[in-house]
Formats: structure tokens, C-alpha cells, sequence
């Protein structure tokens, strides 16, 4: 997708420390704004940059890096019972504040992401639109973490950061959400791909225990379908937007 780019970013305050995000496109364009959690936990936006393209579509993208991680606040010397699951949804219920978008949003979540992302909506905040939740599972063992030698220079980036300061993926590892999904109320996308080493059990539970669900398969992909086939990916994710969210009217 070929766009006139426009984006900013800046901080938004909480608690103690700063959030750094980027919005992408027009956060007034009328149609749903889609928030983007990265995964880890401990990793940075930069490997997930490339969902910047859904906002051609008039979508506005968000990315952001997690308390602990990229340009946010960096908290090294914190106890690991500092970092929970609360404290990343009380920052994403922040973050959506700040921009004045928790009326009507859409998230999207890989990995760890999306496990924050569905426990964001099992909460059932009225806001919420639409949830996508990508690559559930990590690649590890003999499977590729990324398909593409060498990685894309974002996705070499977020590996990079997470090196340099694993605080929060030494600390805290994703929820898992079985048995309470039959709460997600909202259209669910799950994204995989073919090659990725996935969780079936978890992987299963999306599909079985959410009532408006449907599945994407990327069958060159590994564990970053966005990167892998990033056209044919950022043309599902909106296809999916536009057939579920319906325009804001101001």
C-alpha cells in the first residue's frame, strides 16, 4: 500500500512514568482506529511497524511501546512482581484516555499482545470494536521466529532492545485466557501462520470459545505473517476492519 504518510508521536503520562507512541493517519477520519500491542513480553513496536499500512485505508494506527520497553520508561531495578497483567491494562486503558479514542477503538495484539489484548476484552470495555489477535504462539525450537534472511531492520531492532534490557520478559510471561473467552463479545480475527509453532490448545480455545470469530492462515509465514506476506496480511486485517467496525459520525 502506497500512502502520503502522515504520523506523530509523543507521551502520555502514566502514573509515574511515560508511554511513547505514534499515531499513523487521521485519529478524526470517521472510521475505527486500531491500536497495536506488541509482543515479548519486553519487546518494542519496531518489529510491528509495518501495520502502519492499514492506515491508507483510513484506519489510523497506533503503535506504542509497553511500560519497561523501547522509548517508554525504563524500569530496571524493579522487583519482578512489579510487572503484571493489570499493570499493562491499566497502561492500555491510559493510553486509549490520552488519545480520546476509548469510545471506539480496535485492537490488535501479536503474541503476547494478543493474550493482553483478550484479556483487555474479556473485561468488556464499551468502547471496544473489534479484537485481532496474531500468531498466539512464539516460533521457538526448529521453527523461525521470521522467514525472511536477514530480518527487515525493524524486526532486528526490537530484537536488539530486547537484548540490551530484558527486564520485563525475565519477569513476566503472558496470561492465559482458557475458559474465560466465551466473554469476548466483540468480531475476532486470529491471524497465524502455516510455519509458526502454535499453541493448539490455546490456539483451539480462540476459535471454540468466542462467538464471532473467524481464523486467517498465511501459508508462507512463520511467526510474522505482517513481514512474511505483509500485503496480502495488512489487506485481512482490512478487509476484517471495515466488514465489522461501523463509521463514527462527529
Amino acid at each position: 500500500m502506497e500512502f502520503i504518510e502522515q504520523s506523530h508521536q509523543g507521551y502520555a503520562t502514566f502514573r509515574d512514568y511515560q508511554t511513547w507512541y505514534r499515531v499513523t493517519g487521521n485519529l478524526d477520519s470517521g472510521k475505527t482506529p486500531l491500536v497495536i500491542l506488541h509482543g515479548g513480553p519486553g519487546a518494542t513496536h519496531d518489529y510491528l511497524d509495518a501495520f502502519k499500512d492499514v492506515a491508507a485505508s483510513g484506519h489510523a494506527v497506533i503503535h506504542y511501546d509497553q511500560l519497561g520497553n523501547g522509548q517508554s520508561t525504563h524500569l530496571p531495578h524493579q522487583p519482578a512482581d512489579f510487572w503484571t497483567v493489570e499493570l499493562f491494562l491499566a497502561e492500555l486503558d491510559n493510553l486509549l484516555d490520552h488519545l480520546h479514542i476509548s469510545d471506539h477503538y480496535a485492537l490488535l495484539g501479536h503474541a503476547w499482545g494478543g493474550r493482553l489484548g483478550s484479556e483487555h476484552a474479556i473485561r468488556q470495555p464499551q468502547g471496544l470494536r473489534a479484537l485481532i489477535a496474531a500468531n498466539l504462539a512464539a516460533g521457538f525450537d526448529d521453527q523461525p521466529l521470521c522467514r525472511i534472511n536477514p530480518w527487515p531492520e525493524e524486526v532486528a531492532r526490537t530484537f536488539a532492545q530486547m537484548a540490551a534490557d530484558p527486564t520485563v520478559y525475565n519477569a513476566l510471561h503472558g496470561p492465559i485466557s482458557i475458559g474465560r473467552l466465551t466473554q469476548i463479545q466483540v468480531p475476532t480475527l486470529i491471524i497465524s501462520g502455516q510455519h509458526d509453532q502454535a499453541t493448539p490448545l490455546e490456539f483451539k480455545a480462540f476459535l471454540d470459545e468466542i462467538a464471532d470469530v473467524r481464523a486467517a492462515l498465511f501459508e508462507d509465514s512463520s511467526h510474522m505473517p505482517h513481514v512474511e506476506e505483509r500485503q496480502p496480511c495488512m489487506g485481512t486485517v482490512v478487509k476484517f476492519l471495515d466488514e465489522v467496525c461501523s463509521p463514527t459520525v462527529f
